[in-house]
């Protein structure tokens, strides 16, 4: 008995310490979206301000505001602004594919660590059980501790797995 609930201790311990690495991974990929989400979105308001400076100059050509030097500064802007759009676009549009990948990542990761703390929660029961059974004697206490300690290893599997 003593063996078996060593054993059952290793494996709790370890499905500690795996659960807590998906917990801190799933929180460090959850910032990393967050962290592109903002780049998102300040770079779509920098493509918007843009954009409104393309159609201001435009719209001021075609109304034959400009005069002298300033049909060139506004012609200058439109150009400018027209280069920089797609560009600006794009990357606004990388950072929200990086922040949808970082989402997905946390919540893998955060489903890895919940099915691991189960699996730990099942071996910490088993440890209860081999315990007692050394106290009372039992000959139905293993036999529970031993489904519990084999349906926990499966959680435990497929929780790595997943």
């Amino acid at each position: 008995m003593p063996v078996a609930a060593a054993a059952l201790a290793v494996l709790a311990a370890l499905g500690g310490f795996l659960s807590n690495l998906r917990s801190t991974g799933a929180l460090i990929a959850k910032n990393d979206a967050i962290v592109a989400t903002t780049r998102s979105s300040d770079t779509y308001n920098e493509y918007q301000a843009g954009r409104l400076k393309f159609y201001i100059s435009q719209s001021a050509l075609d109304a034959g505001v400009g005069a002298g030097g300033n049909v060139a500064r506004l012609q200058a802007n439109v150009k400018r602004q027209a280069a920089k759009g797609p560009a600006l676009l794009a990357k606004a549009q990388g950072f929200e594919h990086e922040a949808e990948r970082d989402n997905a990542r946390s919540e893998h990761l955060l489903a890895q660590h919940e099915t691991i703390e189960i699996a730990t929660t099942l071996f910490e029961v088993s440890i209860v059980l081999v315990s007692i059974t050394a106290l009372v004697g039992s000959r139905l206490l293993p036999a529970v501790a031993g489904i519990a300690s084999a349906l926990g290893l499966a959680i435990f599997a497929y929780g790595l797995l997943r």
